[in-house]
């Protein structure tokens, strides 16, 4: 199809353009996209598209970020809420000023990294931070960080330790947790680690900090099964060309090991009343393993947290004691994910990768084809 200079496309899919464009700040002639991406006519443009599209007029780049571009930083700090555009306006900084690394903070909507991990990579020339391949990583186990703020900002401080020493343009992409005394407390402390010369800020200035505010550009927003939806195909594309094998629990380390400690089943069972698979109590977790599926009264387990003087009770069923979402590393190099299928005298673990040392428990599983949540107290 033939497009008028001054128009945009919006294409989710694949496109073949002729012609003087702009995708996101980059100038291609072919992509593929599982996300919506405009393509902006310079001139005149012949446009093949597979896929979804529609047509608008004029850019959808607020002009607010074409100045935040040409302006004179090292590293930007992206500020925003849920839907806000953030990893948008990063890819098109990163595309714009000739490729920059990208730090990706969101957990929640993990691009670079899975969900429930962050990540960076160098992004250059692409349509979405999906594209861009990770150089480290550091998962979190979580896809909220409220509750896990400490670790969260141990992977903060640790990948930006890294990366601060890399030469070229950075960018740092978060969470749209922005609501509340605690979330601008986070927000405060990944700032005061990371020192950036400027917050691009889609919600006014948040704090006494250089700000330049940026407008939203065309959004289309997500709901929570929409959102949730995104994040399991992003699992299944992380565990692509995965395996099924058995392996030595003297080869690896698991962290946390919830399946590792004193018997405690016989006391808990008759505080609980409930049949169970097994209880073991480790220096600061207990886990607990039901026969069947139960929702124990939380004062009881708020008692037995004081009891045994443990920081968190992990609580699932017999049959939700698989396909736990597990981080992967080689020393402090970050690999991706993994499902944990069963833990016995060995370990049972599905995914790509086969040389790692670490094996680290988060509070996700994948069943059914969706995401569901270990109950941690």
């Amino acid at each position: 199809m033939r497009i008028p200079k001054g128009k945009t496309v919006l294409v989710k899919g694949s496109a073949s353009v002729n012609g003087e464009s702009e995708v996101l700040g980059a100038r291609l002639k072919f992509f593929e996209s599982d996300k919506f991406v405009p393509v902006y006519c310079v001139e005149e443009c012949e446009i093949e598209v597979k896929g979804e599209f529609r047509v608008l007029d004029g850019s959808t780049i607020p002009e607010s970020w074409e100045k935040l571009a040409k302006k004179d930083w090292e590293t930007v700090f992206l500020y925003g809420s849920v839907d806000s555009g953030k990893s948008t306006l990063a890819t098109y900084l990163a595309n714009k000023v000739g490729g920059a690394y990208v730090l990706d903070l969101d957990i929640g909507q993990a691009d670079i990294a899975n969900p429930g991990a962050m990540g960076y990579g160098f992004a250059k020339d692409v349509v979405s931070l999906n594209r861009v391949s990770m150089i480290n990583g550091f998962f979190v186990g979580s896809i909220t960080p409220q509750g896990r703020e400490t670790k969260c900002l141990r992977g903060v401080a640790r990948l930006w330790n890294e990366l601060r020493k890399l030469e070229g343009r950075k960018i740092v992409d978060t969470t749209g947790w922005v609501k509340g005394r605690r979330a601008k407390e986070y927000k405060l402390a990944k700032l005061e680690i990371i020192n950036p010369d400027l917050i691009a800020s889609f919600e006014g200035k948040p704090f006494d900090w250089e700000t330049f505010e940026v407008e939203k550009g065309f959004i289309i927003r997500r709901d929570k099964n929409e959102r949730a939806k995104t994040r399991f195909e992003s699992y299944m594309r992380f565990l692509r060309n995965a395996n099924v094998f058995e392996l030595s629990r003297e080869k690896v380390r698991l962290s946390p090991d919830i399946f590792s400690g004193k018997d405690v089943s016989q006391f808990i069972e008759s505080v609980l009343g409930i049949k169970l698979a097994f209880a073991k109590l480790c220096d600061d977790h207990l886990t607990i393993c039901t026969k069947e599926e139960c929702n124990p009264d939380y004062a009881i387990l708020k008692e037995l947290k004081e009891l045994y003087d443990v920081d968190d009770i992990f609580l699932f069923s017999e049959t939700e004691a698989r396909n736990f979402v597990v981080g992967l590393y080689k020393g402090k190099k970050y690999l991706g994910i993994g499902l944990l299928k069963s833990v016995d005298d060995s370990i049972l673990l599905e995914s790509p990768f086969t040389d790692f040392d670490t094996v680290e428990i988060g509070e996700i599983r994948l069943e059914g084809g969706k995401e569901c949540f270990i109950r941690k107290f």
